[in-house]
C-alpha cells in the first residue's frame, strides 16, 4: 500500500518547522491541511537540531524521540514515514507507538479488561438511568479520562463540553452517575482485579525512574484524553519540545479537556489553513457535514476556499447493497489506475459487513488488504485497502468508497443537538475527508442513515439504481 509521497514544506509549514524552542506546541487544521506530514517534517527538524547541538557538546546520552497516534492502523503507517524521515541517525532513538502500547509497556498488561468486558458491566449498571445505555457508557468514559482519578467530583461543576447539546445532563443526574455507575464500576474492577485503559494512563503517569523524552510528536491528539496528555507530559525532559497535531472538528471519541486542566501551558500553537489533500469538491463535500456543529477551539473547518485544485462532485448511490458494489467494481476498473493510485473502502462497523465486498473483489481479481488494527504498514503490491472510518483517521488515499450507510449502522437518539448524531458527522467528514481525488457514498432507499438527508444540496451527484 502506497505511503505518502515525498512533499517540500510549504511556506506555511516552514514557520512551524522553523520554531524549536523547547516547550509544548500545538498544530491544528482542518483534514487535508498536512498536518501529518508536518509533524513528520517537524521531526526531522527537531531531530537534527537535537543531534547537532549533541555533538557540539559532546554529550554521551542518546535523543529520545517518541512519536505517539491513537491507534494501530495509523501507528503502523507513522512509523514507516517517521523512519524514513530519520533513519540511520546515530545518537538517537526513536519509539514510535499507540499511546495505549507505550503505556504498558511501563505498567503491564495484568488484569486489564478491554472494552469488550468493561462496556456490559457499565450498561448493566447504568440501566436504573433513563437514558440510552451507550450514551451512559460513553458519558462514564468520558468523565473518566477527563479528571484525574482523585477528582471525579469536579465533573458536578465543571462545563460539559465536547458531548453535543443532547441529551441533557445537569447537576443531578452527573450526581447519579457518579454514585450509581462510577463508584460501582471502580468497586466491580477492584474486586475483580482488573484495569482498564484510563487506569493504564493514570498508572504511567505516576511511573517513576524512566528515561525521559527529549522530543515528543502526538498525532491525532483530539482524541487522547486528559489523562493520557498527563501521563504523557509527565516523561518529558526538561527542556523537551512536544508537538500536539489534531483538529477538534474531527474529534470521533467522547473526550474533552482544556489545555489548562490537564496541566499543559502552550509555548505556541500554529494553525494551518491550505488544503493539500483535497479537491474543492471533496472539502465542500465535508463542510456541509459538519457545518453547525458546536464549535470548538480547536477545530477547523474543512475550507473548500483553501484548496487549489478541482475534481469531480463526489457520488451519492442509492440502490440495494450488492448494486452499490457493482458501481464500485466498474468505477475501479474504468476510472481508476490500481497500479499508481489507492483506493479505500471505509465503513463505520467493517468486520463481517465487509464480507460481500471481499467476495466480490476476489471474484473480479482486486486484491486487497485489511488496515483496521494493522500494526504495521502492508508493504505489498494492493491499492485497495478496507478499513473501518474509525482506522483510517489520518490516512489518505487517491479514491474512498463508502459503502452501506443506512441507519442500522449508524443509529442515535432523536433530540436535537444528539452526542452521537455530532459524532457520526464527525466521523463520515473526517473519512470523506482522506480523499485526495474522488468520493462515492451508498445507501440503500428504504434504510438511509440520517447522514445522507445532511448532505449540503449542490455538492454532489446521485446515481440511482
Amino acid at each position: 500500500m502506497r505511503l505518502l509521497s515525498h512533499v517540500e514544506a510549504s511556506p506555511e509549514q516552514m514557520r512551524i518547522l522553523a520554531d524549536t524552542r523547547p516547550g509544548f506546541h500545538l498544530v491544528r487544521g482542518a483534514a487535508g491541511s498536512g498536518k501529518t506530514t508536518t509533524a513528520l517534517l517537524r521531526l526531522r527538524q527537531l531531530c537534527a537540531t537535537r543531534l547537532s547541538r549533541r555533538e557540539r557538546l559532546q554529550q554521551e546520552e542518546p535523543v529520545r524521540v517518541l512519536v505517539l497516534t491513537y491507534n494501530k492502523t495509523l501507528q503502523g503507517y507513522v512509523a514507516e514515514l517517521a523512519r524514513q524521515q530519520v533513519s540511520g541517525s546515530a545518537g538517537l532513538v526513536l519509539r514510535v507507538a499507540t499511546f495505549g502500547k507505550w503505556a504498558v509497556d511501563m505498567v503491564g498488561n495484568e488484569g486489564l479488561a478491554d472494552r469488550e468486558q468493561t462496556r456490559p458491566v457499565l450498561r448493566n449498571l447504568a440501566s436504573s438511568i433513563t437514558l440510552p445505555s451507550d450514551f451512559i457508557v460513553d458519558e462514564v468514559e468520558y468523565l473518566l479520562g477527563r479528571f484525574d482519578s482523585e477528582g471525579l467530583d469536579a465533573y458536578l461543576t465543571a462545563r460539559r463540553e465536547g458531548r453535543g447539546q443532547a441529551p441533557r445532563v445537569e447537576r443531578s443526574l452527573r450526581k447519579r452517575l457518579l454514585e450509581e455507575v462510577v463508584t460501582p464500576y471502580i468497586a466491580h474492577k477492584e474486586k475483580r482485579g482488573w484495569r482498564d485503559w484510563n487506569d493504564i494512563a493514570v498508572e504511567a503517569r505516576q511511573v517513576e525512574s524512566q528515561p525521559a523524552w527529549d522530543v515528543v510528536i502526538v498525532d491525532e491528539a483530539q482524541d487522547f484524553s486528559a489523562n493520557q496528555v498527563r501521563a504523557i507530559s509527565s516523561h518529558v525532559s526538561g527542556d523537551h519540545t512536544t508537538t500536539f497535531v489534531m483538529d477538534a472538528t474531527q474529534r470521533i471519541y467522547p473526550r474533552f479537556f482544556t489545555w489548562s486542566e490537564a496541566g499543559i501551558q502552550l509555548t505556541n500553537a500554529y494553525v494551518l489553513r491550505s488544503n493539500h489533500r483535497n479537491t474543492r469538491q471533496v472539502a465542500a463535500f465535508a463542510r456541509g457535514i459538519v457545518e453547525g456543529l458546536p464549535y470548538e477551539d480547536d477545530g477547523t473547518l474543512p475550507d473548500f476556499l483553501a484548496c487549489d485544485r478541482e475534481g469531480p462532485l463526489p457520488v451519492v448511490v442509492e440502490g440495494r447493497f450488492n448494486k452499490q458494489v457493482e458501481y464500485a467494481i466498474r468505477y475501479l476498473r474504468a476510472e481508476i489506475d490500481l497500479t499508481s493510485q489507492s483506493v479505500a473502502f471505509l465503513h463505520p462497523k467493517g468486520g463481517a459487513w465487509f464480507d460481500y465486498l471481499r467476495r466480490a473483489l476476489a471474484a473480479e481479481g482486486i486484491p486487497w488488504c485489511e488496515l483496521t488494527r494493522a500494526s504495521g504498514w502492508p508493504s505489498g503490491p494492493e491499492s485497495v485497502a478496507l478499513c473501518t472510518v474509525h482506522s483510517a483517521k489520518g490516512l489518505e488515499f487517491d479514491h474512498v468508497f463508502m459503502l452501506g450507510l443506512n441507519q442500522q449502522v449508524t443509529p442515535h437518539g432523536d433530540e436535537e443537538g444528539d452526542a452521537t448524531l455530532d459524532m457520526l458527522r464527525r466521523l463520515l467528514a473526517m473519512g470523506i475527508g482522506r480523499s485526495r481525488q474522488t468520493v462515492t457514498l451508498g445507501y440503500k432507499a428504504d434504510d438511509p442513515s440520517t447522514l445522507i438527508g445532511l448532505l449540503a444540496e449542490g455538492t454532489y451527484k446521485e446515481v440511482r439504481f
